[in-house]
This record gives C-alpha cells, structure tokens and sequence, in this order.
C-alpha cells in the first residue's frame, strides 16, 4: 500500500478553542490519537512486549487559519500514513518514520492541519539497542518513501531561528518536574509547547506588546534529544514582532552540573501568527 488513508468525525471541545471560539494550533495535537487509529487492523507499537517499538514524536507541525468552531462543531478528520525510511548500505534500517498527516474541515474549510514525524525507537531499550533493525513486521504492508528534500525532516534543527531588524533576544532557564513527564519517561510535548509559548508571550510583555492580541497560528517543533524530570535546560529565544504579525522561534540546551550548556540543541519550536 502506497499511503493509509481514512476519514472519522472529530467533535471540537473545550480544550482545543481559546475565547473567540478560534482553534487552538496547539491544542491539535489531539489529533493524533485518532489518526493513528487506522493502524490497528495492522499494528499495534507495545513497547514492553514484542519487539518494544513504537513511534515516537520527532518532529511536529500545527496549523490553524483564523476560524471560529463552537463547541461540540463535529469536524471531518482526512488522515494519511505513509512509512519514511533511510536504509545503510547493508539494507538494515538507518531511520524509520510514520508520518501522518490530519487534516480537519468544517464542512468544506480547511480549519485545521496537523502533520506528525514519528520515529520508529525503542524508547525503553538501552541507549545502543533503541534504533530498530528493520521496519516492524506489522508495518511492512507500507511502501517505503524515501526523504524529499521540502519534508520537514530534511530540515536542520538548527534552523529555528528567527530574524529581523526588530529581533529580540533573551534566554531563560527551564526545569521540568515529574507531573511533565509521560509514559516513556520523558517530559510530553504538550508540556513543551505550553511553557515555549508561555517563554515567548513574556518576551513580547517584556517589549511593551499587547499580549491579549498574541496566537500561535503555525508551530513546528523538533526533538533531538528529550528532557526528563529534574533536568535543567537553558532557554535561547527569538521574537521578531511586525506591524500585524510575528515570528518565534526558542532553542532548547541541556544543562550539565556546572552550569554550563550542551554545544547542540536539544529542542527547537518556532511558530508564527497575528498580533492584531
């Protein structure tokens, strides 16, 4: 099977709709759960039992485009799945990845976009054994794709910067306690998303911005490397404000004992939207 498409219905509620009644970008990471549903006929990821693989958020993005859902709106979920690999030389498995794609509309309004990388590991392994050998038997009914260059892979995490003339700058330390963390022992990526978006909505106080005005619109975010509880984390921000929108982008270090931070990035996000 080239891609694994299917269609179900999705009830908007109170968690995904800030006061306008406008969706919430983050907030569409529920709509993940739903999407991934299509693979249960084929395959269930356990990582305790098995082969212990299951897929992973590596890279993540959110859309939204400005329309008001009220609550209990019954919105049409479009998902796809296709399977992403990079294989060696000998054919075994360089990196695997699911990426779904969910795509919500009212009636005909596209209102809503989410796309998910989700890295085939073996999260509860040792560090030397969580890469797979191969893509699960139960996965093999998939054609394997090969990266394109505009998939949001091929983007270096590096990247996530913003730039411009009124670019503001700061860094700020972060720690995470274990009511953060989910069931593969790191911090969720909602928790993420809430303190980034948190960290950059003080960043625009901080300049004099009307924070009332503030929605995040579009985010990408990239793991590298997780967090886990009682880890500290060095904060590196960017916001670049314009006269009805802006750009934001926030980097995030591990800390080591001494103070001082890991030389690569561990978690990067970057998100646009309206100040107006």
């Amino acid at each position: 099977m080239d891609v694994l498409t299917g269609t179900t219905e999705y009830d908007v509620d109170w968690r995904m709709l800030n006061m306008n009644a406008e969706l919430v970008a983050s907030s569409l990471s529920l709509t993940l759960r739903s999407g991934l549903h299509m693979l249960r006929p084929y395959w269930r990821s356990n990582v305790n039992s098995g082969d212990g693989v299951a897929p992973i958020n590596h890279i993540l993005k959110f859309e939204t485009f400005g329309h008001s859902c009220s609550l209990q709106t019954t919105l049409r979920q479009e998902s796809q799945i296709r399977l992403v690999t990079t294989r060696n030389d000998d054919r075994s498995l360089k990196r695997g990845h699911l990426v779904l794609t969910c795509e919500l509309f009212k009636a005909d309004d596209l209102v809503g976009r989410s796309e998910f990388w989700l890295a085939l590991t073996r999260p509860l392994a040792l560090p030397d054994e969580r890469m797979p050998s191969d893509v699960p038997e139960g996965l093999k009914f998939l054609r394997e794709h090969e990266l394109d260059e505009d998939d949001l892979l091929s983007r270096d995490i590096e990247s996530y910067r913003a730039n411009g003339e009124t670019l503001t700058y700061d860094t700020q330390p972060v720690v995470f306690h274990m009511d953060q963390s989910d069931q593969y022992g790191h911090i969720n990526t909602v928790k993420y998303m809430d303190r980034v978006l948190d960290l950059l909505s003080l960043q625009y106080h901080k300049i004099g911005g009307d924070v009332g005005c503030l929605r995040f619109h579009e985010i990408v975010i990239y793991f590298r490397k997780p967090f886990v509880p009682g880890q500290v984390a060095e904060a590196e921000l960017d916001f670049v404000p314009h006269a009805d929108k802006f750009h934001g982008a926030v980097r995030f270090y591990h800390c080591n004992g001494d103070g001082t931070r890991s030389e690569r990035i561990s978690m990067a996000m970057e998100t646009r939207g309206p100040l107006a």
